[in-house]
């Protein structure tokens, strides 16, 4: 037996949203799992950890599966806050439902792949495709967003584990940022339904952030410091997940800026990937 899937790249908090709001982008994983005589996979040293969260994931669905070889193409960068391990579950999850004939349902599946990920903001986009809203339950909320903004990602070199950036934030914070936070995510789900038009300037305000990211600046200081030169600059900019990638939502009206400042920047891998509507899918099966 062969199983060809694929699941997107994602990036999560979109600056106020944090833990909730996520979107997929178009820059995917690909895998193979076949039958074989023992389980094994095919990935570089740096793409271990997601093999076994494929197999773990795949066993979340089918405890009872025969040794598999696993082939792996992730195209996603690790480490940078773009969801790699949300992709590499999302993906052995479709897998497992392949093992047993069933056809895949998204929200089960979000609640067996939520133990492994633990960010539904990651998981739920990487699932459903589009951009997606967690409300607790979890039940998942999805919108295409606009077509008049553009997702582009900023990868640096360095990488940043999420645990780690997890572990700078506070266990408590202040009513005014909690408010603040709401109001901006609020908005920014408005704009990218395309419910408000989504202007440059209404996009800047709403992509600010006070719960996560001033936390986390020090782990980051480069990413802390693109993001801040950009936004000066007038481009709605914030990081990408818990870092250290950031993500730029572009208007025609600001693209020239952002790109005439990018060129410039040294050490930043630049990502014009768009949004994807397609969440994971089995692309084929061969019995």
């Amino acid at each position: 037996m062969k199983v060809t899937v694929s699941a997107p790249a994602t990036t999560a908090n979109l600056g106020p949203g944090f833990d909730c709001l996520g979107a997929a982008l178009d820059l995917r994983l690909s895998l193979r799992a076949i039958a074989a005589d023992r389980t094994s996979w095919d990935a570089t040293d740096a793409e271990l950890t997601d093999g076994s969260l494929v197999m773990k994931a795949i066993e979340a669905v089918c405890a009872d599966h025969p040794p598999l070889a696993l082939e792996m193409d992730a195209r996603i960068p690790l480490a940078r806050g773009l969801g790699s391990s949300a992709a590499a579950i999302a993906a052995g999850l479709l897998v497992g439902c392949a093992l047993v004939d069933r056809d895949p349902d998204l929200a089960e599946l979000l609640r067996i792949g939520l133990p492994l990920e633990g960010h539904p903001d990651n998981l739920a986009p990487a699932l459903y495709g589009g951009m997606t809203v967690v409300v607790p339950g979890p039940h998942v909320l999805r919108f295409e967003p606009v077509s008049s903004v553009a997702p582009v990602i900023l990868v640096p070199d360095e990488r940043l584990s999420t645990a780690e950036a997890r572990d700078a934030l506070p266990d408590e914070v202040a009513r005014a940022d909690a408010v603040a936070n709401v109001a901006w995510s609020s908005g920014l789900v408005a704009l990218l339904t395309g419910a408000v038009e989504p202007t440059t300037d209404r996009l800047l305000a709403c992509t600010e952030d006070r719960l996560h990211q001033p936390h986390r600046a020090s782990l980051m200081p480069a990413s802390a410091e693109t993001v801040e030169r950009l936004r000066a600059a007038g481009i709605p900019t914030a990081i990408s997940g818990a870092g250290p990638s950031v993500v730029c939502l572009l208007t025609d009206e600001i693209s020239p800026r952002f790109h005439e400042i990018v060129s410039g920047l040294k050490d930043w891998t630049v990502l014009e990937v768009g949004w994807s509507l397609d969440g994971a899918r089995i692309t084929s099966v061969d019995r």
